[in-house]
């Protein structure tokens, strides 16, 4: 199987939402808080803070969608940005 760009930043893009859904998982199964890591692993919570006070769900739910959509991208332009580096890493050792 042929690694392409396409795939690469499929990958990183998977990532890039999966992430949130487990940090958002795991912040209201067990109660924990976010801290540093969180911050490092999904940077455009940051914008949840826009939430506070709102009553409304659609609102909430529009809100984790477009920040959960701003994690993908996030994660997206870092595959591409990245996908320079793993070729010549890949042709140095003959598996491309």
């Amino acid at each position: 199987m042929k690694l392409t760009l396409w795939r690469w930043i499929f990958w990183w893009g998977s990532i890039g939402l999966l992430v949130p859904v487990a940090l958002v998982l795991r912040w209201k199964s067990l109660g924990s808080t976010f801290g540093q890591i969180e911050l490092i692993l999904w940077p455009s919570s940051l914008l949840l803070m826009g939430l506070e006070g709102q009553r409304s769900a659609f609102v909430i739910i529009m809100t984790y969608a477009m920040v959960i959509a701003a994690n993908i991208v996030l994660y997206c332009v870092i595959g591409l940005l990245t996908w320079p580096v793993l070729r010549i890493a890949l042709r140095r050792r003959g598996l491309v």
